[in-house]
């Protein structure tokens, strides 16, 4: 498995998203005995170990958190990834004291709040920071570096950033895979539950009860507000609604008959591994694809922050270049 962590990095990095980190996040970390007091030493301004430490676990939880396990192997290259993130956003939070950016307190204040309520009360809030050792106003420190490297970069990088017509068209033609729709159903369904353990005896009954509501369904009756009272489906209380999907997403038997019907047709009873169904469509979309101008806006998007990508990352490499860098890992 291949990770492109320079690509998260970057991503992180334009939005200045790594600046505070979750408190709960935080107090997982541990301290391994004898390690050096600080990762890095950037301009003479130094990244401690017990930051460096906090860093890393939120990273991990991240990447996890989109369904990423970091193989065993590139552990290391996990540890550097994000020194050298820490180490971009010092050298641009150096750049913005240089160029005099300033912080609306308030604002910081909202934030500061905002984290606190997170707890429910103060007791809380101070037990994680003791949890941490942290204080109330490194924290804040935290969230006045945050806004400050935002600032900045919106108004050194973002703010120059434009996406022109043609680039736009050039994309849209250069990958017409991105913008084919696929054939959608938006469905309900009722579920009377049945499985192969049961008897005959027992499948008819489940079969008959479905039957009873198929004949009340069919008379006029809504089928959400029957499906709410009688579904076996934890959808139930969403009156059955699926939501839309596509093909492969349900099982075969239940599937064929659900894109086989049209908008606001009933199905007859369904039979498959998990009981037995009525299926109503809602809509059925036929596969298509996404025109220029409505697919637009999302490719203008698209363009747009991987331009702030390249540009954050060029811009780092070269405050890196200028810079007096020690660093401190084992």
């Amino acid at each position: 498995m291949t990770l492109n962590y320079k690509r998260y990095a970057a991503v992180i990095l334009a939005l200045a998203g790594l600046l505070t980190m979750p408190l709960s996040a935080v107090a997982e970390q541990k301290e391994n005995a004898g390690s050096p007091a600080h990762v890095a030493i950037v301009n003479g301004e130094t990244i401690s170990n017990q930051d460096y430490q906090a860093e890393l676990v939120l990273y991990k939880q991240r990447l996890q958190a989109q369904g990423m396990q970091i193989p065993e192997d590139l552990q290391d290259q996990v540890r550097t990834e994000v020194l050298n993130q820490m180490i971009g956003r010092e050298l641009i939070f150096q750049q913005t004291q240089k160029s005099g950016i300033e912080v609306d307190s308030v604002q910081v204040d909202s934030e500061l709040t905002a984290i606190k309520e997170r707890f429910g009360d103060p007791e809380a809030f101070q037990a994680a920071l003791n949890k941490m050792n942290m204080t109330e106003g490194k924290l804040k420190a935290q969230i006045v570096e945050r806004t400050a490297i935002r600032s900045f970069i919106e108004k050194e990088i973002v703010s120059k950033i434009q996406v022109s017509d043609e680039e736009a068209n050039t994309f849209y033609k250069d990958n017409p895979n991105y913008f084919k729709r696929p054939e959608e159903v938006h469905a309900q369904h009722i579920l009377i539950k049945s499985n192969k353990e049961d008897d005959e005896k027992k499948k008819e009954a489940s079969r008959q009860e479905l039957m009873k509501i198929k004949k009340r369904i069919d008379a006029g009756e809504d089928f959400g507000e029957l499906a709410k009272a009688h579904s076996q489906c934890p959808s139930a209380q969403n009156g059955g609604d699926l939501g839309s999907f596509g093909r492969g997403k349900m099982v075969p038997a239940f599937e064929e008959v659900a894109f086989g019907l049209k908008a606001d047709e009933v199905s007859d009873i369904v039979e498959t591994q998990f009981g037995y169904h009525l299926i109503k469509v809602l809509e059925h979309r036929q596969a298509s694809t996404v025109d220029l101008e409505e697919a637009r806006p999302r490719i203008v998007a698209n363009l747009r922050n991987q331009k702030i990508q390249s540009e954050v990352n060029t811009y780092v490499e070269k405050l890196r270049g200028e810079a007096k860098i020690e660093t401190f890992l084992k």
